[in-house]
């Protein structure tokens, strides 16, 4: 009798055994579905705090995988000078490519760029990776005005003209606290003009950023105007390297001497911009 009494109790706790798979389903399945739909306010708390709140989406609606947002530029938590920059920026993030580590992003911001910037985020053991994707480059113009959101030295020199920025197989790589850099970043300052000087436009100006991996190599140089900039830097993973000059055109030594005397330490007819 005993024997066959024990049989009704093993019966019955395979049921409850089997059940728990099915919980455990149910649960990674409430779990992603929350975490599907989490609002878009996530990705702007993590730009805030990626950018010491110098980067700021605001108005922030859908949620983390589909969703858009207006743009702040903004002098930090203690700054209290912010630009908002034109438009609505939409982002839409991929996970397809999740289960290798993947995360493909693609940014739309009508009215900075006609083409959508598309990227591939990757996270790994101790550093993290995110590059363009695509062979055709990523052109986006805005006002200079809305540099001056970001502070100093933005909103004392009130820089005025158009900022186009051209951006071709960028790639950026971080591992063991250093930050490589590749793919080529051309910025063109067109008709650029300051508070600080009575001289409009002073000139207009093209940095290039040139990433090789280990280093990246900058270049300043004066495409026309009276205010002359020329200069080179390098990038080698955690400091930046610049040396450059400034002067005047001929004929505008008078009007442009106190701008020149802002941007470094005199040294002949000219000044020496060094970071």
């Amino acid at each position: 009798m005993s024997a066959w009494a024990s049989r009704p109790s093993t019966t019955r706790g395979k049921p409850r055994a089997a059940r728990w798979p099915g919980w455990a389903a149910l649960l990674l399945g409430a779990a992603w579905a929350v975490l599907a739909h989490a609002p878009a306010s996530w990705i702007a708390r993590a730009v805030a705090g990626a950018s010491a709140h110098r980067l700021l989406l605001c108005d922030s609606r859908g949620d983390w995988l589909d969703g858009s947002a207006r743009i702040v530029l903004s002098a930090g938590v203690q700054g209290r000078s912010a630009s908002v920059l034109p438009g609505t920026v939409h982002w839409d993030i991929g996970l397809r490519q999740l289960w290798r580590g993947a995360l493909q992003l693609r940014l739309s911001w009508p009215r900075l760029a006609e083409q959508p910037l598309r990227l591939q985020a990757r996270a790994g053991v101790g550093g993290w990776s995110l590059r363009q994707v695509g062979e055709q480059p990523w052109q986006a113009s805005l006002p200079a005005v809305l540099l001056q959101g970001l502070g100093t030295p933005w909103n004392t020199l009130a820089p005025r003209g158009l900022v186009r920025l051209d951006l071709r197989g960028a790639r950026l790589r971080s591992s063991a606290g250093r930050l490589d850099v590749a793919g080529t970043l051309r910025v063109d300052a067109l008709a650029m003009s300051s508070r600080l000087s009575t001289v409009s436009p002073l000139g207009s100006y093209r940095l290039l950023l040139q990433g090789a991996g280990a280093t990246t190599a900058l270049s300043l140089r004066t495409l026309s105007g009276s205010l002359l900039l020329s200069g080179d830097g390098v990038w080698n993973g955690d400091r930046l390297q610049f040396s450059g000059i400034a002067r005047a055109a001929a004929g505008r030594e008078q009007e442009l001497a106190t701008l020149l005397g802002l941007l470094g330490q005199p040294q002949g007819d000219h000044v020496r911009i060094a970071l």
